[in-house]
């Protein structure tokens, strides 16, 4: 299908969080989540020395996140918590190759582009000023969870949301905000 080809000495994988969930006709195609528009979110670990790669349709818009180590994409040096936005070329595909001696650890994420309006806010993106509005009351409201640590191993931050789920049980949290908005948060 269309799972990405993982090769080079010691490439350990990709996990697929979301993809081919297209809605066609209502009803989703392939595996992963079901979304309006063609996308891929991967976790792609790569070992020393190895290399992966992706194909990616014309025009898509393509964003690498490194969480651990570093990656060459396109001759540039991406390291540990940097980000870099593929241009829309199909055809180049993605090809990721580990590099420093160390395992990578990176989130893909690509998608066909929408073509809506964009309204942004700080961290908020969305199509309205409205909906811009109500993104930052549920974010105050800890609609959105934990704000994400990006430094925490994968264990840790499991830990800290099922602590976190469990003082929303109790009724335990923060205060409430200069809005009157009661925040989860300490």
């Amino acid at each position: 299908g269309e799972m990405g080809i993982s090769r080079g000495m010691q490439a350990a994988g990709c996990r697929r969080a979301g993809a081919g969930g297209h809605r066609a006709g209502g009803a989703a195609q392939g595996r992963g989540a079901e979304t309006y528009s063609p996308m891929r979110i991967e976790h792609v670990e790569i070992g020393a020395g190895g290399v992966y790669e992706q194909s990616l349709p014309e025009g898509w818009t393509c964003i690498v996140y490194v969480r651990r180590g570093t990656v060459a994409v396109g001759g540039e040096e991406v390291g540990m918590h940097e980000t870099c936005q593929l241009a829309r070329r199909g055809g180049d595909g993605l090809s990721l190759a580990c590099v420093g001696g160390r395992a990578a650890d990176v989130l893909v994420l690509a998608g066909e582009p929408l073509g809506a309006p964009v309204v942004a806010s700080g961290t908020m993106v969305m199509n309205s000023q409205a909906e811009v509005d109500r993104a930052v009351i549920d974010y105050r409201r800890g609609e959105f969870g934990l704000p994400w640590e990006h430094t925490l191993s994968d264990e840790e931050w499991a830990r800290r949301c099922d602590e976190r789920q469990a003082e929303r049980g109790r009724g335990t949290g923060g205060g409430v905000d200069e809005d009157g908005v009661r925040s989860p948060f300490p």
